[in-house]
């Protein structure tokens, strides 16, 4: 008979891989999603969201390490099988036009969710050295699509703010978030460096932007 923690690995697993596959299947090439997209200045080039390959493998190599120990605990599984509808719901939201609200309400149940993950798991890096990269990874790229999706709400569908003012909010997010991140460290208050790595990819991302268009 499978133990507690053995079925909330295969469980968490199946929900992993199905989420994987569904997100292929959701975010092929969609000319009038793209279309709403670039109207946003924010938003990354292409290029960038292949991160969510390098945080997937990040993640089945977690699974791999923790096959048969404690660290799938009931609110564990609860927390990342919630992350992944999170993060399926919002894509699936988002590329079929279901409605702002159902859009938000997805991707900041992925954000939130993912923080509570990070959180609840940070008692296993010193036995999974793993999880710390893949669970920190994961909020600093869930925290950068919450950014850009609301902007891509408020900017382009809504219409509510100018692009222009949102441009300057959200980099002043992009440089307020990484400062704090680091004085934490510095401080010996909390070593959440990682969460900062897509945000440096970001950075990168839109310098480049700005050299070939000049």
């Amino acid at each position: 008979m499978l133990s507690n923690y053995t079925f909330n690995f295969w469980l968490s697993l199946f929900v992993f891989a199905a989420h994987i596959i569904a997100n292929l299947m959701v975010t092929k090439p969609n000319v009038e999603l793209f279309t709403r997209l670039e109207k946003l200045t924010l938003f990354p080039p292409g290029w960038v969201f292949g991160i969510w390959f390098v945080i997937w493998i990040l993640q089945s190599i977690l699974f791999y390490k923790t096959y048969g120990s404690e660290f799938w605990s009931n609110s564990v599984t609860l927390l990342f099988i919630l992350v992944c509808v999170g993060n399926l719901g919002s894509q699936y939201a988002g590329a079929n036009n279901l409605g702002w609200l159902i859009y938000i309400l997805l991707i900041s149940c992925m954000l939130v969710c993912s923080v509570l993950f990070m959180e609840k798991t940070s008692s296993f890096y010193a036995m999974f050295s793993i999880a710390k990269s893949a669970t920190q990874l994961y909020v600093g790229w869930a925290s950068l699509a919450f950014l850009v999706g609301t902007g891509v709400i408020l900017v382009t569908d809504q219409q509510v703010v100018s692009d222009k003012l949102y441009t300057m909010i959200g980099s002043i997010i992009l440089v307020i978030v990484p400062i704090v991140i680091w004085s934490l460290w510095f401080k010996d208050k909390g070593d959440y460096r990682m969460v900062t790595i897509p945000y440096f990819l970001l950075y990168f991302a839109f310098t480049l932007r700005v050299m070939l268009r000049h």
